[in-house]
């Protein structure tokens, strides 16, 4: 079972992204202690003490507004701001709340549990951290632009959900949504082991109870009908009519021939297959997590490779191909990979970042000694760019 597995339980992926996933708040009830192996008050305090944090990353908020800077740190050499611990704990004494950004960057299984989110949910995810410890809500009533799931650690804090007044909203949108004016879909307490999951657009504040609260945000973003159409403009400036001048408003019969040319253009770019391609592609682009592996990692990267050596991509979580003449080709850190033969397509679509493949076992999709060649000359190109990473058996 893997971690997002673990978190809906005892729903399966099925049950969850066939019933709730996008459509509606789901609070699931968790034995204490379901989370606690995420990250604890100690490890909290360690990074803490062993980071440099300032804001926006690492901030303090009360009733809805973020706290002063200089009201918990001090200036440390160079300028930057560095954590008192006797003011952090003056704010927080007075009601304030913690929060954390990014807590998949600081604590291990953390970054676990957001790696778990990415592969089940095929979209980038990030995880916040919050703490509070006394009766004064952090955030003001709000709504988020993201997927949100909410794992209570340890303590319990006092949640109301309100459904949408915006349906799919977007982070820059033109509209603000009004307020809601009705009773919560839920008002309740989430307990130590509870989550509850949040759709994006439905409005929601949390209150802690008086005793040491934290939790776990874990905010995903799955691609929009936006992401698409962007999509599709990518491919459709290569016509030479998409890059020319619209006509002028007074040139009705210019404009009306530019019309009929541009909409089966824009029929024939949205195929049935359009779907389908676009997210391979998007996917192919989900942030890795950096895989470092010193002191041998200068040495290994330009080592000849064998077949025992594996390989992980380091700049993509897969490789997206496009024909280009008789050969393939992919784009990858900004830069323009060509000339790719077929011969080496079955081998090179296995690449992830996820698993380390070793060269023998991208081999056996080859067919012949020159493929096998081939494919060390281009997986050796690649190291030298930082596109693999090449790591010992």
């Amino acid at each position: 079972m893997t971690e997002f597995d673990h978190v809906i339980a005892p729903l399966t992926r099925d049950q969850f992204l066939g019933e709730y996933w996008t459509r509606s708040f789901l609070v699931s009830k968790g034995k204490a202690g379901r989370f606690s192996g995420l990250l604890g008050w100690d490890e909290l305090n360690a990074i803490l003490e062993q980071h440099r944090l300032h804001p926006p990353r690492f901030r303090l908020t009360h009733e809805g507004r973020n706290v002063d800077t200089f009201r918990y740190t001090t200036l440390a050499a160079g300028g930057t701001p560095r954590l008192n611990s006797g003011k952090l704990a003056a704010c927080l004494a007075a009601g304030a709340t913690l929060v954390l950004d990014g807590m998949e960057e600081l604590a291990p299984r953390v970054r676990e549990l957001a790696s778990s989110f990415r592969d089940a949910l095929h979209a980038n995810s990030h995880v916040n951290l919050y703490a509070g410890w006394h009766g004064q809500k952090g955030l003001d009533l709000h709504f988020d632009t993201q997927e949100v799931m909410v794992l209570q650690v340890a303590g319990k804090k006092r949640w109301q959900v309100y459904p949408p007044t915006r349906i799919n909203p977007l982070p820059d949108d033109d509209e603000a949504p009004r307020k809601p004016n009705g009773p919560p879909a839920w008002d309740g307490v989430l307990e130590d082991g509870d989550m509850l999951y949040i759709p994006r657009g439905w409005w929601h504040v949390a209150f802690p109870l008086g005793e040491p609260s934290l939790h776990l945000t874990v905010a995903t973003e799955p691609p929009l009908g936006t992401h698409l159409i962007a999509w599709l403009m990518s491919k459709l400036r290569l016509h030479e009519m998409v890059r020319a001048e619209v006509p002028w408003l007074s040139d009705a019969k210019g404009q009306a021939a530019y019309l009929a040319a541009l909409r089966p253009m824009l029929s024939e770019a949205l195929t049935d297959e359009s779907v389908a391609e676009f997210r391979h592609e998007w996917e192919g682009v989900l942030q890795p997590f950096p895989s470092i592996r010193l002191p041998g990692m200068p040495y290994v990267q330009a080592e000849t490779i064998g077949d025992g050596h594996r390989i992980r991509l380091a700049a993509a979580h897969h490789l997206h191909f496009t024909r280009s003449g008789d050969s393939w080709e992919f784009r990858v850190h900004g830069m323009l990979w060509g000339g790719i033969s077929s011969a080496l397509l079955p081998a090179l679509e296995m690449l992830n970042d996820t698993t380390a493949l070793e060269l023998a076992v991208l081999s056996v999709r080859l067919e012949g000694e020159a493929a096998k060649s081939d494919l060390r000359k281009i997986l050796a190109a690649l190291a030298r760019a930082g596109v693999i990473l090449i790591e010992k058996p």
